[in-house]
């Protein structure tokens, strides 16, 4: 980043500038989903990709025996599976600019 423009870079490319586009909500559709799934239809197929995945499988029991919540909430767990999946958005909550430190 050898240019005349440095700092008006960081502060706008830095998410946690004042100024950043992120503040100036020019990357809102980062932050919103659009895909999604109804739990009685994904149940099934959550079912069928965690007997094909056994390190996802073991992820989520892992998670149930540390987080007791976690444990007693069904959709958190039918969502912790969709995250893990093919069929979870990609581009969901990743922020499109990256920083390369030499």
């Amino acid at each position: 980043m050898n240019q005349t423009a440095n700092r008006y870079l960081v502060e706008t490319l830095e998410p946690g500038g004042a100024d950043a586009f992120l503040a100036w909500n020019f990357f809102d559709a980062v932050l919103g989903q659009k895909e999604g799934y109804s739990s009685y239809v994904f149940e099934d197929t959550a079912g069928e990709f965690l007997r094909g995945h056994p390190e996802v499988r073991q992820a989520l029991e892992s998670r149930r025996a540390t987080d007791t919540a976690f444990a007693k909430s069904a959709s958190a767990q039918l969502n912790f599976v969709y995250r893990q999946s093919p069929w979870n958005e990609p581009g969901f909550m990743r922020y499109p600019v990256f920083r390369v430190v030499k």
